[in-house]
């Protein structure tokens, strides 16, 4: 619950002559400050909030290239504001603990909240997350209804078993203690992990789109995960990119990626 906080920034949105600010916002559930960029685009009315991964940092995602596809994005057809932010007890936002995106989606919603704030309405505001940021986005999407249109890159589809498989791997601790790990974990931060079955939340998103993004060593064509998220979003569009790993999507193949982003979003935010 404590994942490596990398504060170390590839470069800054100035890198690509793009004019940004600095902002810090109000994750929705606690007094847990949010990090982030705001990158605007005069000539457009509709926004996307940008949210990494765990061990990630806003320009460290897509292995070192989620700043260079939200400086693409920013001017993709008419463009786009782009809010980029750090999740909690990640980057330069605040907060020590991470809770594998029950307690993150609030951070999302923080983000939205925001962009609200700037005048941005329901049906103009998408989110894009990568990893536990995705995760984070669909929790969020799910229970906000101004997240209009949602791209997942990684996103869990049923993390819990995993967890449980791995728990003597991710704590060093013998595997009979796991039963007493989740009773402590949910005594201590109030979080209960047996919840952590993203695919169910996903199901509960449509009619609002989806576009769903895996590299293909991480969704192999025999994966079990498969007919799961076919379940929860039928009509979700589901790019599994060959060749990719985890997150490697855009860095296999970042014109395609661009393509298919820009126009999901370019169709689904009015």
């Amino acid at each position: 619950m404590r994942p490596r906080r990398n504060q170390d920034l590839v470069a800054t949105p100035a890198a690509f002559g793009l004019a940004y600010k600095d902002v810090t916002l109000p994750s929705r559930d606690t007094d847990v400050k949010i990090a982030g960029w705001w990158i605007p685009q005069p000539k457009s009315t509709r926004a996307i909030v940008m949210v990494p991964g765990r061990g990630e940092n806003r320009t460290t995602e897509f292995y070192d290239h989620f700043l260079d596809l939200a400086a693409q994005l920013n001017s993709f057809g008419t463009g786009f504001n782009i809010l980029m932010i750090d999740l909690r007890a990640h980057g330069f936002s605040g907060g020590e603990i991470s809770t594998w995106g029950l307690g993150e989606k609030h951070d999302v919603e923080g983000a939205v909240d925001w962009v609200k704030s700037q005048g941005f309405r329901r049906g103009e505001i998408g989110a894009l997350g990568a990893s536990l940021g995705a995760t984070s986005c669909v929790y969020a999407t799910a229970d906000d209804a101004d997240i209009s249109a949602l791209v997942t890159d990684g996103a869990g589809v049923d993390e819990y078993p995993n967890i449980k498989r791995g728990w003597a791997r991710l704590t060093g601790t013998p595997q009979f203690f796991f039963p007493a790990g989740l009773l402590m974990e949910r005594l201590m931060y109030g979080y209960d992990f047996r919840a952590l079955r993203p695919v169910q939340k996903m199901s509960e998103i449509p009619p609002r789109p989806v576009l769903l993004i895996y590299g293909l060593k991480e969704m192999p064509a025999e994966s079990e995960r498969r007919p799961l998220l076919r379940a929860a979003l039928p009509q979700a569009e589901l790019w599994v990119v060959p060749g990719a790993a985890h997150t490697g999507a855009y860095t296999a193949e970042p014109r395609t990626y661009l393509s298919k982003v820009g126009a999901f979003f370019d169709r689904n935010l009015r």
